[in-house]
């Protein structure tokens, strides 16, 4: 079992890993680990004039959660907050998507990357 200390150092290294590839994809980065209170977002970017909110999940294999569903319906709402925090605080007028970036660490020391851009649509009613 994955010590605590392991976790989070896994989990900022899977947000390099992530930051890298969004930014070999054309995207700019905004904000890292922003946060309003006890609301964070791990990667503000923009691309073609839209702003990306993107969750990283890093996961060991094997893993058992899929990265789109270890993404729940609170987080999905807390993310959803921070966006509209972060919009009103910097009055941006921009779309706003909601990504996930998934890195699953391989047991040899290699790593997979895989992309969910628009992973789930904002609904009414969540300020």
């Amino acid at each position: 079992m994955e010590s605590v200390g392991g976790k989070i150092k896994r989990g900022r290294e899977g947000e390099q890993i992530a930051l890298e590839y969004l930014l070999q994809r054309g995207f700019k980065l905004m904000e890292r680990n922003w946060r309003h209170r006890h609301l964070e977002v791990d990667l503000i970017m923009e691309k073609g004039g839209m702003v990306h909110i993107v969750e990283v999940r890093s996961k060991s294999f094997p893993a058992i959660v899929d990265p789109l569903e270890s993404v729940g319906r609170a987080k999905r709402n807390n993310l959803i907050k921070a966006a509209n925090y972060y919009v009103l605080d910097r009055r941006i007028d921009s779309e706003v998507v909601f990504d996930i970036v998934s890195v699953l660490f391989l047991p040899n020391g290699a790593y997979n990357v895989e992309f969910y851009e628009n992973a789930f649509l904002p609904f009414r009613g969540v300020l």
